[in-house]
C-alpha cells in the first residue's frame, strides 16, 4: 500500500516534512511502501524461498515481524534523472551519486530511523519511527497484533507520544540553539525516569512536555553544558528540546 493515511499519525506529519526538506536540497522523492498486510508481507518473504526472485526480507508476515505491518515504516524512491539519460523511471533506486545517503541523513535530522544506518540488512530506502526499537519485538510484546496497536492511535493525541506536564509551555516558544556538538552523544537513549523536555538547558527553562520512563529519544550530538551536567538536544516523536543526560541511559 502507498497510502500514507494508513500510517501512524506521526508519520503522516513527518513524510511531507521529509519530502519538503529533500526538495530544498535538490532531491525529489516518492513513497513506494507504507502499510503492509500479512499477505503482502508473506508474499515478499516468499521471494527467493518458495517463489522466484531474490530474498528481499527476513520478516515473515504471519509473525508480524515487519515494521511496515505496524504502520510505523515507509520506503522511498528517487524521482531523479541520476544517470543523465533523460529518464527517471530507471533511476528510482540508483544510489550512484549517494542521493539515498543524503536522504537518509535528512530523515535522521527530523527524528526518523534510517535503514541505511543498519549493519544488517542495510536498507537505504527504508525509514521508520524509532520509538519502539529497530525491530517489532517490543510492539509484539506490548500489543500482540498490529490491529491492537493501531486501535491506540484513536485515543487522542498519541498517548505514547504526548504525555503532558502540569506546566506545559506554549509550543509557540522557540527552543534554544545548542552551544556545542560532540559525536560521542550521537545515539538513541532510553529515559531512566519521567523527565521533562525543556526549551533550553537547565531546570529553570520552560517545560514542553514530560517524557515517560522507558521511552526512546534521539540525540544527534548537539548539547549545552550547565555546570557539570550535559543537557542534550533531542527529538522525541514530533517534539524537540533539551533533557538532562543524567536521566538517560
Amino acid at each position: 500500500m502507498r497510502d500514507i493515511k494508513q500510517l501512524h499519525p506521526e508519520l503522516q506529519e513527518k513524510i511531507p516534512k521529509l519530502q519538503e526538506i529533500c526538495k530544498k536540497n535538490g532531491i525529489k522523492i516518492g513513497i513506494s511502501e507504507c502499510l503492509r498486510t500479512v499477505a503482502e508481507q508473506d508474499a515478499l518473504y516468499a521471494k527467493g524461498r518458495t517463489a522466484t526472485g531474490s530474498i528481499v526480507t527476513n520478516c515473515k508476515g504471519s509473525y508480524y515481524s515487519s515494521m511496515h505491518q505496524w504502520g510505523i515504516a515507509f520506503d522511498v524512491y528517487l524521482i531523479m534523472d541520476v544517470d543523465g539519460d533523460g529518464k527517471t523511471s530507471n533511476d528510482a533506486y540508483n544510489n550512484a551519486t549517494k542521493l539515498f545517503d543524503k536522504v537518509g541523513k535528512l530523515g535522521q535530522s527530523i527524528g526518523l530511523e534510517w535503514g541505511g544506518s543498519w549493519k544488517s540488512p542495510v536498507d537505504k530506502p527504508h525509514f521508520q519511527l524509532p520509538d519502539w526499537g529497530s525491530t517489532a519485538k517490543k510492539l509484539k510484546e506490548q500489543y500482540k497484533t498490529p490491529e491492537k496497536f493501531m486501535a491506540t492511535w484513536k485515543s487522542a493525541d498519541k498517548v505514547d507520544q504526548t504525555a503532558k506536564a502540569n506546566t506545559v509551555t506554549s509550543a509557540k516558544n522557540k527552543v534554544e540553539a545548542a552551544k556545542a556538538k560532540d559525536k560521542k552523544y550521537v545515539k538513541p537513549y532510553t529515559t531512566a525516569a519521567n523527565i521533562n523536555l525543556r526549551l533550553g538547558a537547565g531546570t529553570k527553562k520552560g517545560i514542553i512536555m514530560t517524557i515517560p520512563k522507558g521511552k526512546t529519544v534521539m540525540c544527534y550530538g548537539y548539547y549545552t553544558k550547565v555546570g557539570d551536567t550535559a543537557w542534550l538536544y533531542v527529538t522525541y516523536g514530533r517534539y524537540e528540546g533539551y533533557v538532562s543526560k543524567d536521566y538517560l541511559k
